[in-house]
């Protein structure tokens, strides 16, 4: 294997957009109507909305980052430009989470690919169109493979 490319599903990247359309107005108007009539309840839940809204985008935006970009035959390189040798792989880790319901299923949530040093690059499940190919090379991985309830 010379590279192999995670390829990433499209739909977040534009759920996000559509999210910000929504949201955005949605606050400048809350502000607009705060500031103009002297309602502390309305700046509040617009302050309240925009501290949400940033805050999803900072964890889309860290599990991007994170997130492998590809594998090679050195190693693999996360999105954020981060390369990671596989003289230093320690372990893969998948997090999973049990149903709620008590039925005994569980879902694949996050594998998270471990180094020395305590870095790490994750594979987000839903976000990866061939998921089939990634899971099959990460599965061959020599290394300790463990399963985490999360």
């Amino acid at each position: 294997m010379d590279r192999l490319d995670v390829r990433t599903n499209r739909m977040q990247p534009v759920l996000v957009v559509i999210l910000a359309i929504i949201f955005i107005p949605l606050v400048l108007a809350s502000l607009f109507t705060g500031l103009s009539s002297g309602g502390v309840m309305s700046l509040l839940m617009s302050v309240l909305v925009l501290g949400t809204f940033g805050g999803v985008m900072w964890i889309i935006r860290r599990g991007s980052a994170k997130s492998v970009r590809y594998f090679s035959r050195d190693g693999l390189e996360r999105n954020d430009g981060q390369r990671l040798p596989w003289t230093e792989l320690e372990r893969v880790v998948y997090q999973v989470r049990v149903d709620p319901t008590g039925l005994g299923g569980k879902r694949l949530w996050r594998t998270e690919i471990w180094f020395r040093g305590g870095r790490s690059a994750w594979l987000l499940p839903t976000r990866i169109s061939n998921r089939g190919e990634v899971d099959g090379f990460v599965r061959g991985l020599p290394c300790e493979h463990a399963e985490v309830k999360v």
